[in-house]
C-alpha cells in the first residue's frame, strides 16, 4: 500500500478564499500564456498539463504558450507584456513570479534592520509591480480568465553540501503567497497554491531523510517530481477528472454492465474466457518516468490517472489479459473482479500511444524552450549591453569580452551566436510538433480477452 503525503493535502489552496473565482477546465479553442519567470521558461509543468490536456480531451484543442522568462520578475514582465502575452490574444493568463522579486540575497542568518527594511521593499515592490501586471493584462488582453500561480518555494531547509542558502527567503515567498491571493479575490481570479503543499511536503519528507527536497540543488529550480507536482496542483484546482476510463464487464451474461467514457462492444464468451472491444474516449496520462518518484507520496494516480477494467463473472482460478493479443497483465478472477488499473500498465497500446503523444509534446516543449532562451538573450543584451544584437561582429566580441566563459550571460551570448539564425526553424517546429501531437492523440478501438492460464495460447 502507498504511503500517500497528508500533511500537504490539507494545506493545499484548492479551496479558495472568500471573493476568488472557482476554477474551470479550459475550453476548446482556448490559448492559455503562461508568464513567468525561469522556473516556467524552462516550460515543464505547462507541459504537463498539456499532456493532461491531449490524452485526456482529444476533442479539444487548447494551446499552450510559454511566456517565461529566465531571471524575470514582476517589473521586468511589464517591459515585454505587449509582445509575450498581449500579442498572443489569450483567453487564460496564469501568472507566477516572485523568486525573483523577494531579494533572495537579503536573506540572511540574523539580518540586521538595515535587512529587514529591505526585505520589506521587496516586497512592497513585488506587490505594486504585480498590480499593474495584472491590470495591463485586463485592460490590454480583452480580460482574459487570470490564474494567479503562487512562487513554488525556495528549499532553505534541506541539507546540502553546497553554501547556497539564504535563510528566511522561503518565508519571504510565503509572504509574496499572499499577495498572490490578494490579487487573485480583488480580480476575481484562480488560486493555484504551489507554495504551502510543496513547503509541506518538503518538511516532512525532511524529517526523515535532511536531504530529501522537491526542488533541486539550487534550492530554487524545481526537478522532475516537482514540476509534476506543481501540474497536478494545478489540474486538480481546475477539477480535472480522474477517470479515463471505467469498464465493467459481466463475463458469464456476456454484457457490459457499466462503461464510463468509452464504448464496449462485440461481447463474445471464448476460450474458457470472454472477449470484447473497447473504444475509450481518452488515452492515459503519460509521466514522465523522471518524475515517478512522488507518485508513492501524492495521490496523483488515484485523482488524475483511473483507466479501470473490471470483469466479473469468470470461472474461479488465474487469467491472462490480452489487449490486441499481447499479454498486459495476469491476475486471479477475484482481482479481476474487483478492478484493475491500467493507466499505468507499459504493455498495454493506450500506455505506448499516450507516451507517443507526450514524445511529441516534449519535443514542442524544447523547441519552444528554446526560441524562447534566444529571444530573450536578445532582449538582454539589447535593453542590458546596449548591443546591436543583428551586427554578429559585435555581438562576437560582447562574448569575447567575458574572462569566465562559463557564466551565465556568456553561455546565452554563444548559444545567440550558434543558433539565432535558426529561431524560425524552432518556431516552425513548435507548429509541427503541436500538429504531431494533436494528430497522434486518437483512441482506437482495442481488442481484450481474458484467457484461462491453463489454457492460454501463445
Amino acid at each position: 500500500m502507498k504511503k500517500l503525503f497528508s500533511t500537504a493535502i490539507g494545506l493545499m489552496s484548492i479551496l479558495t478564499l472568500g471573493g476568488i473565482a472557482h476554477a474551470e477546465l479550459f475550453k476548446d479553442g482556448e490559448t492559455v500564456c503562461f508568464l513567468g519567470d525561469s522556473i516556467t521558461a524552462g516550460g515543464r509543468t505547462q507541459s504537463i498539463i498539456s499532456d493532461y490536456y491531449l490524452t485526456r480531451f482529444p476533442a479539444l484543442t487548447v494551446r499552450f504558450v510559454n511566456a517565461g522568462r529566465s531571471g524575470d520578475s514582476a517589473r521586468g514582465a511589464l517591459g515585454r507584456l505587449q509582445e509575450d502575452v498581449i500579442a498572443k490574444t489569450p483567453t487564460s493568463v496564469t501568472i507566477m513570479l516572485g523568486m525573483n522579486d523577494v531579494g533572495r540575497g537579503n536573506y540572511v542568518a540574523n539580518p540586521d534592520a538595515n535587512k529587514l527594511q529591505q526585505q520589506q521593499q521587496s516586497l512592497d515592490g513585488y506587490k505594486a509591480n504585480m498590480e499593474k501586471v495584472v491590470e495591463r493584462i485586463r485592460t490590454e488582453a480583452g480580460e482574459p480568465k487570470l490564474l494567479f500561480l503562487t512562487p513554488s518555494p525556495f528549499d532553505q531547509t534541506v541539507v546540502l553540501e553546497k553554501e547556497n542558502n539564504q535563510p528566511g527567503c522561503n518565508d519571504g515567498l510565503g509572504r509574496c503567497a499572499e499577495i498572490v491571493k490578494e490579487l487573485a479575490a480583488q480580480n476575481k481570479g484562480t488560486v493555484v497554491d504551489f507554495h504551502a503543499p510543496m513547503t509541506a511536503l518538503n518538511l516532512e519528507q525532511q524529517n526523515k531523510d535532511p536531504k530529501w527536497t522537491i526542488i533541486g540543488g539550487d534550492r530554487v529550480h524545481p526537478g522532475a517530481p516537482g514540476h509534476l507536482m506543481m501540474a497536478w496542483l494545478f489540474l486538480k484546482t481546475q477539477g480535472a477528472p480522474a477517470v479515463v476510463s471505467k469498464v465493467t464487464v459481466d463475463a458469464a451474461a456476456g454484457r457490459t454492465v457499466k462503461s464510463v467514457n468509452a464504448e464496449v462492444t462485440k461481447i463474445e464468451k471464448k476460450d474458457g474466457g470472454v472477449e470484447f472491444t473497447v473504444l475509450e474516449k481518452a488515452l492515459p496520462f503519460p509521466v514522465d518516468p523522471a518524475a515517478r518518484s512522488v507518485l508513492e507520496l501524492l495521490p496523483i494516480e488515484k485523482e488524475l490517472n483511473q483507466e479501470i477494467l473490471s470483469v466479473s463473472g469468470l470461472a474461479s482460478g488465474t487469467y491472462e489479459l490480452k489487449i490486441d493479443g499481447v499479454v498486459v497483465a495476469k491476475a486471479t478472477a477475484e482481482d479481476f473482479a474487483q478492478a484493475i488499473n491500467l493507466a499505468f500498465n507499459e504493455a498495454t497500446p493506450q500506455f505506448k500511444q499516450a507516451q507517443s503523444v507526450a514524445r511529441y509534446d516534449e519535443q514542442r516543449r524544447s523547441a519552444e524552450s528554446q526560441a524562447r532562451s534566444l529571444l530573450n538573450t536578445r532582449r538582454w543584451m539589447q535593453s542590458y549591453y546596449k548591443i546591436d544584437v543583428d551586427d554578429m561582429t559585435a555581438v562576437q566580441a560582447h562574448y569575447d569580452q567575458f574572462t569566465d566563459k562559463k557564466e551565465y550571460n556568456a553561455r546565452m551570448a554563444l548559444n545567440y551566436i550558434k543558433n539565432w539564425s535558426k529561431y524560425g526553424e524552432f518556431l516552425q517546429q513548435v507548429t509541427n510538433y503541436e500538429r504531431d501531437a494533436l494528430a497522434a492523440r486518437d483512441p482506437v478501438p482495442h481488442t481484450y480477452a481474458l484467457v484461462p492460464v491453463a489454457t492460454a495460447k501463445p
